[in-house]
């Protein structure tokens, strides 16, 4: 157990890199968007884990095709390695914010724990479509609130069509950590474990990514890094997710990268557990 709990911390840690993905930089605490969370894994084997166990951030999606599950939508590449033979049941989501913690090492707050979790297939195998997506079942009425909305098929495109996309305004929520560009040296980055949000702007698509752009000081002054992997991107003044974030760079500026979920074979992974728009 020992190994298998060094490889999943190596293969956790790999997440950080500047080839993962990339809290949401430049937000406020978050207190709108209570169908958001973040996915925990419980490294020291209590059934308790600890906010500084984050991996990712997600969203509450929805019932279950079948009706026996909730289901949280997060990034493919959060999933531990089919290899590790991780249990579900050493992964938990929360939707808290975490606006009272002060200590990274507390106790997450009214975890819940995963029933399963499922990588869509083909997860990396093509650097065009990273087929980048995520599930975790979760028991039936454990997520709070309503869910967010999927974007219907092509949603992107047809607003590409409509000359309504380049510079269309997304909100962005996540836990990650915040970078700090100003000091000397090397980028360092901070992590509190708080959910915060943000505004960010489509810059580009693709037929498996929207591109946003996340300069600081240009646009809307804020972005995304490492531990948002897997959050919502939201368009604005509505509930309708159009991707989950999937990539960036080592300084979590310039341009981010995240995984549609309006295309194909988006869908025909999320429809497998979910009744689609």
């Amino acid at each position: 157990m020992t190994r298998i709990l060094a490889a999943l911390a190596l293969g956790l840690a790999a997440l950080l890199l500047p080839v993962g993905a990339s809290g949401v930089w430049g937000g406020a605490l978050d207190t709108t968007h209570p169908q958001v969370g973040a996915m925990y894994f419980d490294y020291e084997q209590t059934g308790k884990p600890r906010i500084d166990g984050l991996v990712c951030s997600g969203s509450f999606a929805g019932d279950s095709k079948d009706g026996l599950h909730d289901v949280f939508l997060l990034a493919g590449h959060c999933l531990p390695p089919a290899e590790l033979g991780i249990p579900a049941s050493a992964l938990f989501v929360s939707f808290s914010n975490n606006a009272s913690v002060t200590d990274t090492h507390s106790l997450v707050s009214s975890p819940i724990e995963v029933q399963s979790y499922h990588q869509m297939p083909g997860f990396g195998h093509d650097l065009g479509d990273l087929r980048d997506l995520g599930i975790l079942l979760l028991p039936k009425d454990s997520a709070p609130g309503s869910p967010v909305q999927l974007a219907t098929a092509g949603f992107l495109d047809t607003l590409k069509a409509q000359g309504a996309l380049k510079f269309r305004i997304v909100d962005i929520v996540g836990y990650g950590v915040v970078p700090n560009w100003d000091d000397p040296g090397p980028t360092s980055f901070a992590f509190d474990g708080k959910r915060r949000s943000g505004t960010s702007v489509i810059t580009g698509l693709s037929k498996a990514d929207v591109r946003y752009s996340q300069n600081n000081g240009i646009g809307t002054g804020s972005g995304l890094c490492f531990g948002d992997s897997g959050s919502p991107q939201i368009d604005q003044a509505t509930q309708r997710v159009v991707s989950v974030t999937s990539g960036g760079n080592g300084q979590c500026n310039a341009n981010n990268h995240n995984y549609r979920v309006d295309t194909p074979q988006a869908r025909a992974f999320l429809g497998q557990f979910l009744n689609l728009p």
